[in-house]
């Protein structure tokens, strides 16, 4: 099968593109030939794949003009069986794509069902429960969720809107949490094209050798942002007795105020930030825990550290938002706490830290339900089968 497989960067930015870059390369490892539609420049993880460039063509700001001849080109050049669609938020890159051949796309963020792809206002502490529509225009001014300027949060808006009709006919919509769904059919969509498909995690006999460490230490993994909250197990380390080892994983502009915070944490505890780590290195950071914990504050679409965590036979510890609960079962496989309870964050780490043996069972039982739900194979398998249910319908 020829999969022309479309998203806005080619290189490593998030999750999105991890997951992306993954799944091509697994497409090609089970035989199919896939060519690359992306928006940004390539990175060193691009590989020796067809690839077609369309500056400003596909991403959320989509101001690069010729893009639809560019797209038809690239169309005309490998002549796809099917279309694989990622991150593209250009409606009218979308509707040119679905004209054109069988096109299916995963849905990795929330920019369907929300202007600002976040779903938390500006001027309360809280995550939106309403649905996309007009009243989005009127939350613009009043509660900050969209550029103030009139004439461009309607530009905003209508390119959600546009994106939900041209999405609309596609084959299917495959998302990663029943979450995602939801927002989606209070949005409007039909809820016979969408379709949950769990993103994936990977086994080998290393992550399989791995389990919860002796020591106290507590793994925080990700890109540090205040939607993350990253700040919020600070405090609740404030809260926990027995000195204890956090360490910090990842890199950007937030971490200099997390260290501030660090210097202001009982000096019982060591806070380690490691940086950026490789992700042919994650393992060790895994490896070095007792617990894993995932403090997003918004609502995660999925939250792949988690399952990553689950597979390195680790208990997990989250807010309850977004898609969490879809792969973290509170009381089995972790704990799940009410958004920003730092107090029940703390207690749910503590239970983990003083106790060898509830970490350990905990973290079995999160390997286990990888091996059942999120293993690439589960993924990939329905993914090929939704293309081949396209390409024949």
């Amino acid at each position: 099968m020829r999969i022309l497989a479309c998203n806005e960067h080619y290189s490593i930015v998030g999750g999105a593109e991890v997951y992306f870059l993954d799944a091509i390369s697994r497409l090609e490892q089970m035989g199919h030939e896939v060519g690359v539609l992306h928006d940004t420049a390539p990175g060193n993880d691009s590989g020796p794949r067809p690839a077609f460039r369309v500056p400003g063509g596909l991403g959320f700001d989509h101001t690069g003009k010729g893009a639809l001849p560019a797209i038809r080109e690239a169309l005309r050049q490998f002549r796809p069986d099917v279309i694989f669609i990622a991150q593209v938020l250009n409606p009218a890159a979308i509707g040119l794509l679905s004209e054109s051949a069988p096109a299916v796309r995963y849905v990795l963020g929330l920019r369907l069902s929300c202007p600002s792809g976040r779903r938390m206002p500006r001027t309360w502490d809280g995550i939106c429960t309403k649905p996309f529509d007009a009243h989005c225009l009127w939350k613009a001014h009043t509660q900050l969720c969209m550029p103030r300027r009139p004439d461009t949060a309607l530009r905003v808006w209508r390119d959600v809107r546009k994106n939900q009709q041209a999405s609309g006919r596609l084959h299917r919509l495959l998302l990663p949490s029943r979450y995602v769904r939801e927002l989606l059919i209070e949005s409007g969509m039909n809820p016979e094209q969408l379709e949950v498909l769990h993103l994936y995690t990977r086994l080998s006999a290393e992550i399989e050798a791995a389990g919860p460490a002796p020591e106290r230490r507590i793994l925080l993994l990700g890109r540090p942002s205040p939607e993350k909250g990253f700040d919020l197990v600070l405090q609740a380390l404030a809260h926990i007795e027995a000195p204890t080892t956090l360490e910090i994983a990842g890199d950007g502009p937030f971490i200099a105020d997390l260290r501030r915070m660090a210097g202001e944490i009982p000096s019982r505890h060591e806070i380690v930030f490691s940086g950026f780590i490789p992700r042919d290195r994650i393992s060790e950071a895994y490896r070095r825990a007792r617990v894993a914990v995932v403090p997003s504050i918004w609502p995660e679409p999925f939250g792949i550290v988690g399952i990553e965590a689950m597979a390195h036979g680790l208990p997990a510890v989250a807010f309850d938002v977004g898609g969490i609960p879809d792969w973290l079962t509170d009381g089995l496989t972790g704990a799940l706490v009410p958004r920003k309870d730092v107090p029940g964050l703390a207690r749910a780490l503590e239970s983990y830290l003083s106790d060898p043996e509830l970490a350990q069972k905990h973290g079995q039982a999160g390997r286990d339900m990888v091996r059942r739900r999120f293993l690439p194979e589960h993924h990939m398998n329905r993914l090929v089968e939704v293309f081949e249910e396209a390409t024949s319908s």
